[in-house]
Formats: C-alpha cells, sequence, structure tokens
C-alpha cells in the first residue's frame, strides 16, 4: 500500500507532491494520497482514523503556554508541562468549588473524588503528626498546608512548600551549579537548543523529566507519600536517568553492584540509612546522597563535563580532593587500591574515546571548509537562532535534526558513545564500555562517518568533472515538519534581556552571532 503513493508521486511532475504547509495552490501530498485511498483529507485532531496518517492535515495546538526566561517568545509548553512541572511561575487554580476547607474536611470529600491520594496521604508519615528539626512542635501536614484551604486558590506544590519543615534539603537541592538538578529546569530547558527550537508538543517529555526534579519535591519522593525509602531505590532515579544519551539506570543495573541488587534487593530494609553495614552494594542515592541525604547531588559527584560530552581528567591533581572522596566512598567494601585503579581505568577509557571522536571531527571539519556538506548550514531551515551554524561549531549546538547525515552522525557520536564510555565506566557496566554502548559502537560509527565523507568528495569530484553545479535539494529547507521549526517564526526583538530569566545569579547561556 505505501508504494501506491511512491508510484503516484513518482508520475506526477516534479514538486507535485508537496507539503501541505507549502502555501501555493498546487495539490498537496495529502490531496495525492487522498487520490490513491480514497479518504478525504482532515484535520489531525477530528478524531478521524486516517490511513497510515497519510492524509491527515497538521493542525497547531490551540492551547499553549509561553517559554520560560529571554527565550520565551520563541518557544512554547504544552499547558500539562507547563502547569504542573513549573508550578510556582504558572499554575492557576480553576476550581470552582466555593469554600474554606481544612483537612478533616478536603479527606472527607477526596476519599470519593480521588481516593487513591488519601489512602497514600493516610499511610505516610505526614498524616501520622511529626517534627523536624526546623518544627517546633509536632504537627500533622495535612491537605491545607501544602495546597492551601480556600478552595478557588489551590496551590500546586513545588520545593518551596516543603522548605519551612524541611529547609536544609530545600537549600541543597538548590545549591548546585550548571549540571545540578537545580538548574536542570531554568537553565537546562529554557536555553536548550534542543528545546527552544522544535515544537512544544515534541520535547514536552524532556521539558516534565527536568522540571519535576528541579520545581517538585515529588519526583523523588511520590506523591502522597513522600517516603524516603522510595528515593533511596535506582527505580525511582531511572525514571529520568536513562536512555540513549543518558543511560546511567541501565549502566547501573548491568553492573555486579546491579546484579546484586536485582537478586537481593526485596529483601532489604529501605528505611534505614545508607551506609555499608545497611546496604550490601551501594545505590544511586548511597553514592551521591550519603548517609545524610544530602540532596545536592554535585556534594558527591565527578566534575560536571556537560553530561560527558566534553573532555576532562578526573584523575588530575587539581581533583585530588574529589578522587579521594570517591576512593573512601568505596571502602565500604572495595581496598583503597582497588577503588583508585577503577578510577584510573575509567580515565583512560575515556581519553581513548576522545581520540576517535576527534578523528572524526577532523573528517567533517575539513568537508565543511571545502563546502561539501550536503547539505550545508545555509541550505536547511534556520536553526532557533534564526541563522544557519554547523552545528558542532561555537554557537551551534548539538542536535539530531535539520542537519545533514555526516553531522547526526557525529553528533550521535558524541551524545551517545562518547557519553556512554563515561558513565557506563562510572557505574561499573564493564561490557557496555566496550561492546554494548561505547567503544566498538564507535567503530561503527566512525566507519560510517569515513563512508559518508568519501562519498561526498567522490560524488564532488564527478560533478565538477562534468560540470554539474550541484544545489541542495528544497527537502532540506522546507516540509510540513520543517516549517514548523522555530526558527522560521523568530522576529526582530523575541529574544528578551537577560533579566527575564530566572536562574539567580548564573549567567546566561548567549546565543551566537551569525
Amino acid at each position: 500500500m505505501m508504494l501506491a503513493i511512491i508510484a503516484g508521486c513518482a508520475l506526477l511532475p516534479m514538486n507535485f507532491c508537496k507539503s501541505a504547509s507549502a502555501g501555493d495552490a498546487a495539490p498537496t501530498f495529502q490531496d495525492v494520497a487522498s487520490s490513491i485511498y480514497g479518504q478525504a483529507v482532515g484535520d489531525d485532531d477530528s478524531g478521524e482514523n486516517f490511513v497510515f496518517g497519510l492524509t491527515a492535515r497538521h493542525t497547531p495546538v490551540d492551547r499553549t503556554m509561553p517559554g520560560e526566561g529571554k527565550f520565551k517568545n520563541i518557544f512554547y509548553f504544552l499547558p500539562v508541562t507547563a502547569l504542573y512541572y513549573d508550578p510556582e511561575h504558572y499554575y492557576v487554580s480553576t476550581q470552582k468549588v466555593e469554600g474554606v476547607f481544612k483537612t478533616d474536611e478536603c479527606v472527607l470529600c477526596h476519599s470519593i473524588q480521588t481516593p487513591r491520594i488519601v489512602v497514600d496521604w493516610k499511610a505516610s508519615k505526614h498524616s501520622k503528626g511529626g517534627k523536624t528539626k526546623a518544627m517546633k512542635a509536632e504537627q500533622v501536614v495535612g491537605c491545607d498546608a501544602c495546597h492551601g484551604t480556600n478552595h478557588q486558590e489551590l496551590k500546586m506544590p513545588g520545593h518551596q512548600t516543603c522548605a519551612p519543615c524541611h529547609p536544609q534539603e530545600q537549600k541543597d537541592h538548590t545549591t548546585g551549579t550548571l549540571g545540578s538538578h537545580a538548574h536542570a529546569w531554568h537553565i537546562e530547558v529554557n536555553e536548550f537548543a534542543w528545546q527552544i527550537g522544535k515544537p512544544g508538543e515534541e520535547v514536552a517529555s524532556c521539558a516534565q523529566c527536568h522540571g519535576i526534579v528541579s520545581n517538585r519535591c515529588d519526583g523523588c519522593h511520590t506523591r502522597h507519600q513522600f517516603k524516603p525509602s522510595e528515593a533511596r531505590k535506582p527505580e525511582t532515579c531511572g525514571v529520568c536517568h536513562m536512555g540513549v544519551d543518558h543511560a546511567e539506570y541501565e549502566f547501573y543495573y548491568n553492573s555486579y553492584h546491579g546484579k546484586i541488587l536485582m537478586m537481593e534487593g526485596s529483601t532489604w530494609d529501605w528505611d534505614k540509612k545508607m551506609t555499608p553495614k545497611n546496604y550490601r552494594v551501594p545505590t544511586c542515592a548511597y553514592c551521591h546522597m550519603g548517609e545524610d541525604g544530602n540532596h545536592n547531588t554535585q556534594n558527591m559527584s565527578t566534575v560536571y563535563n556537560h553530561m560527558g560530552m566534553f573532555q576532562v581528567n578526573r584523575g588530575a591533581p587539581r581533583y585530588k580532593s574529589k578522587r579521594d572522596a570517591w576512593i573512601k566512598k568505596c571502602q565500604g567494601c572495595h581496598s583503597p587500591r582497588f577503588a583508585a585503579e577503577q578510577l584510573y581505568a575509567m580515565d583512560e577509557q575515556i581519553n581513548i574515546s576522545f581520540t576517535k571522536w576527534r578523528e572524526a571531527v577532523g573528517i567533517l571539519v575539513g568537508l565543511y571548509l571545502e563546502g561539501l556538506f550536503d547539505p550545508m548550514p545555509a541550505d536547511l531551515a534556520p536553526d532557533w537562532t534564526g541563522g544557519h551554524t554547523m552545528n558542532l561549531l561555537p554557537g551551534g549546538a548539538p542536535r539530531f535534526y535539520n542537519v545533514s547525515n555526516i553531522e547526526r552522525l557525529a553528533v550521535e557520536m558524541i551524545v551517545y558513545q562518547v557519553t556512554a564510555v563515561y558513565k557506563a565506566a562510572a557505574h561499573m557496566a564493564i561490557d557496555d564500555v566496550t561492546y554494548n554502548a561505547g567503544a566498538f559502537p564507535m567503530d561503527r560509527q566512525l566507519i560510517q562517518i569515513k563512508d559518508e565523507a568519501s562519498k561526498l568528495r567522490r560524488i564532488s569530484t564527478l560533478e565538477k568533472e562534468v560540470g554539474i553545479e550541484h544545489k541542495a535539494f528544497d527537502f532540506w529547507k522546507h516540509g510540513e515538519y520543517t516549517d514548523l521549526l522555530t526558527g522560521y517564526k523568530r522576529k526582530e526583538g523575541d529574544v528578551l534581556s537577560k533579566d527575564e530569566c530566572r536562574h539567580g545569579d548564573h549567567p546566561c547561556f548567549d546565543e551566537p552571532e551569525h
């Protein structure tokens, strides 16, 4: 069936099968599909069941919320992302029930309305009454403490809501530097090219992961039980720390530590503090938060290097105190010599991976300077800056979309495979460092890059020989999806002053000049 539409297009004049957003009177791709399948073209939000989606016409989202910070005029959020993942700045109650209520009254109604959250709250320490170091007396933390009493002005709690009772945890959480949970939303979403360059509905899940860990506490202590024992288990961290570009969760479970946890973890008492006496193997919280549960995970981390995409030798003398702290952490089970040698091996595995990466980038730079990318940046749809930059040069944030194939291959090498060497080695996933995710997949990627470079040069040589001046095809610049990229929407003055940003004293990311 799919061949039919290809054949239908092939029988028609060049450029007949245009995108639905091409903006001229020529029949669209959907029109051709309609004539072949006998289904009328319709809006994709109509509820119609479209054959392979080929006769559907995209309708832009009609309910959005503006982005945040200096780039908020360029991109947008879906309502659920802004309202619930940055509630302090976006959430506004729309409740119609009138009245001022206390916890007992809330519980009475919500036992019918939303019974599960009542069950969870009753199972929590909040419902039993207790006292933290910051509290003067024991108290029950009920619905009104977190959501307020006026039903038409209900709040969606953020970490600020928890701060009066848990000030040290909230302070720890908010004092991290770039790369920490503290900046996961206000910088790494709202000032990051992947987020602001694409339609908001496409990257909603990126923002939701970053938002819940940055702006709320229930990303790690889920509502409404808020159990510390949940935050001590890797499954909680694995909601976000997984996938091809940050596979810490998978790498941990592929290590001996993870295998032992899978075999024995169900018998452990997760309410106990994270010490070598209480836990046979370390978990995410054991290593990165420690016995006292420091909520700034950077307090016990290695040197931040943009998820592993920058090269840094963590064994250098300037990082001796960090290295010594990790060796001491491992001494719960291992000798200091064993720990030191493992960390040294990680350093060298990382360093060798970057030689492969530099070899690949050297090939790309040569092609770029010779004008042999197909297409060159200027032949692409404008990126979020409104211009065109090779995405591996300063000002061109790494991206997998709206680039030539050889750039995509290179970006995947650094974002997926170079980072995998570091993260797998750091989490003792010995097979992943080499075979599954790191070195050997990088070998394949380097071969693909060299193969693509060879073809580009050979084709260019042939074109010169016969007098052909190649121009990039229009489909690189336009298409039903490509026309939705924010680079086309950006107008003069859309980028605001740094005063609009909400990340305190941390410097803003400056956009490049074209």
